[in-house]
């Protein structure tokens, strides 16, 4: 306050701050969310294990990890999982990508991110992406979405709350049991586009 007194010739005057009697460690306590729901983050981890059952175990356990802290550290369920796999450093390798993320015109990363995205599923059959001018996004995701299905699978999208178009491959039987339990995690999991 000196400074600004003295820039402002005397006439800043600021009534002092009000005390308090908490201690520092209950001021963090109230600025921390509290304790993350134990049905919630144990769902929520029941889900990223699922998603990562398709990667190397090694792989899965460390992602599993890493979305687990951030939930612990207070992120919330949707934004530990993007957030803990979508990291470019220390997230999901591209030969093990389970959760592809494009924003409205990234027509060149999908193009580039889906056949990582089928191989990491255990499909043999090369998917090959062929740009059609007219496509938006959510088409270009319901064409992909449609050739899965010949192959016994489905992309699901996850509403991340970004404007980006987040979403994975799960097997066709699977749908109803991963909407479910993704609920149960705090995820919005659909079929159809969000």
């Amino acid at each position: 306050m000196g400074i600004l007194d003295r820039l402002f010739g005397g006439r800043f005057t600021m009534p002092p701050p009000e005390e308090t009697n908490l201690s520092a460690s209950a001021i963090m306590k109230e600025l921390r969310p509290g304790p993350p729901d134990p049905a919630q983050k144990k769902a929520l981890e029941t889900f990223a294990r699922a998603l990562l059952a398709v990667v190397p175990e090694k792989e899965g356990a460390r992602l599993v990890r890493r979305v687990m802290r951030r939930y612990a550290m207070g992120d919330n369920a949707c934004s530990a999982l993007t957030d803990g796999l979508l990291d470019d450093s220390k997230g999901q390798k591209l030969e093990h990508l389970v959760l592809m993320s494009l924003d409205w015109k990234s027509y060149d990363v999908f193009e580039y991110q889906a056949p990582y995205l089928v191989s990491a599923n255990g499909l043999k059959e090369p998917y090959v992406y062929v740009r059609n001018s007219a496509s938006s996004m959510p088409e270009v995701l319901d064409e992909f979405d449609q050739w899965l299905v010949r192959s016994g699978k489905r992309y699901l999208h996850l509403d991340s709350g970004s404007d980006n178009y987040d979403g994975f491959v799960v097997d066709a039987d699977r749908v109803e049991e991963t909407i479910e339990l993704a609920g149960r995690a705090g995820l919005k999991v659909s079929l159809e586009n969000f």
